[in-house]
């Protein structure tokens, strides 16, 4: 996952998968570590999130292509990130059949504000660290500066059971940019 610099301090994050990792250990709303991220929406805005917001890839500008796309910021990367870590076990993608990405939401108020009403999906995926991947997230986790790891927890903790539609609001309005090849109007 990471190697250290023969020079200098630890670099923890070297490529996206790291910074997958890192963000499914972190503590979430609960406070207990490695809370699960459920959707791969949501699991992206919170990616956008760190990159934006948590100064996550400073090191390391072109990591993850974020381009406008339909719900807004989207990184093509993410998904072979995503079967790769799966494939080597260290994430499991939950299809939870009774649930999709805009459960618990606020869809009315969401319609109200960007006039759009979105197709409901039958599954949501929820990406869960296994045992393997808690070990290598620790390291990752525990190499990370003490900064980064407050505002990765920060992040984590405010948007990741934030009501969908909120979440989608709030990214839409601070980085407009992103949102303009949205299949939402604002």
């Amino acid at each position: 996952m990471k190697a250290q610099p023969s020079e200098g301090p630890p670099v923890p994050i070297e490529n996206g998968l790291d910074v997958v990792l890192a963000l499914l250990y972190a503590p979430g709303t609960s406070g207990k570590m490695a809370e699960p991220v459920c959707g791969i929406t949501r699991l992206q805005k919170l990616l956008f999130l760190l990159w934006k917001e948590g100064a996550f890839f400073e090191d390391m500008p072109d990591l993850y292509n974020f381009k406008a796309y339909d719900f807004g910021p989207c990184m093509d990367d993410l998904y072979d990130d995503l079967d790769f870590a799966e494939d080597i076990g260290l994430i499991v993608v939950e299809e939870v059949p009774s649930g999709n990405e805009y459960e618990g939401a606020d869809e009315q108020a969401f319609i109200q504000a960007f006039g759009f009403r979105l197709v409901k999906r039958p599954t949501r995926r929820d990406f869960i660290l296994t045992a393997a991947g808690r070990r290598a997230a620790q390291e990752i986790y525990s190499a990370l500066d003490q900064d980064r790891r407050k505002r990765l927890d920060q992040i984590k903790r405010r948007f990741n059971s934030m009501p969908f539609f909120d979440l989608l609001r709030y990214v839409y309005r601070k980085y407009p940019a992103f949102a303009k090849k949205s299949v939402l109007s604002l």
